[in-house]
């Protein structure tokens, strides 16, 4: 592959993640959110909260195994044969989930806590579990 043409391809594949990782930290930056959003939303505020974040880190595993699949090659393509990127995907993941509550811990009126970082996990464990299964129905059929 030519120097340009695996820029661009480096570029494309990890600036979504970056951008995203970016989205992440500013959500996670913001004082007393959780008191904001209380007001606001009142008894729905935790549940809320918690999809939200469950939410993020489920994109932040796919664009982590997008990015993977486009700048890892030599991995057999289709059905389970990305395991490797997908396991990657998800260590990529799960390590943001805990560098994001480390960051929390320095946020006036944020926390960092172990089981916020296991509300993101369950995001990343989400986004594994619908990639394995769409992995499986997207494999080859065996003739009959």
């Amino acid at each position: 592959m030519r120097a340009g043409k695996l820029g661009a391809t480096l570029i494309s594949a990890w600036l979504p993640v970056a951008v995203w990782i970016a989205v992440i930290y500013l959500f996670s930056d913001q004082p007393y959110s959780g008191v904001k959003t209380e007001r606001l939303l009142g008894v729905l505020n935790i549940p809320i909260r918690k999809l939200a974040h469950v939410s993020e880190f489920a994109v932040l595993f796919g664009l982590c195994l997008r990015a993977l699949n486009l700048t890892r090659p030599g991995v057999r393509s289709g059905g389970l044969g990305r395991l490797p990127h997908a396991l990657g995907a998800f260590l990529l993941t799960v390590a943001n989930a805990g560098l994001d509550e480390w960051h929390q811990a320095y946020v006036p009126g944020r926390s960092a806590t172990l089981s916020d970082v296991a509300v993101d996990t369950a995001g990343a464990v989400v986004a594994l579990c619908l990639w394995v299964c769409i992995s499986r129905l997207s494999r080859p059929r065996e003739p009959a």
